[in-house]
């Protein structure tokens, strides 16, 4: 019952909207050395290490779907 209840909240979701969302401070993804993705601020240095310089690695992070 909760699964359906949750089901139907993202079902009005649309995922072809042209609407762009503002980050509260530039990012921009990185592929490191070893293949794996990174969100990092925008100016930091893709040849240093990331990690070091406060970067996220994306299989780490949770990508919520909206709302």
């Amino acid at each position: 019952m909760e699964k359906d209840k949750e089901r139907m909240e993202y079902e009005d979701f649309d995922l072809s909207t042209t609407d762009t969302h503002k980050p509260a401070r530039p990012m921009k993804f990185f592929k490191g050395k070893d293949g794996c993705g990174w969100l990092c601020d925008k100016d930091v240095d893709p040849d240093g290490d990331l990690e070091a310089q406060g970067c996220w690695r994306c299989s780490e992070v949770t990508f919520p779907i909206g709302h």
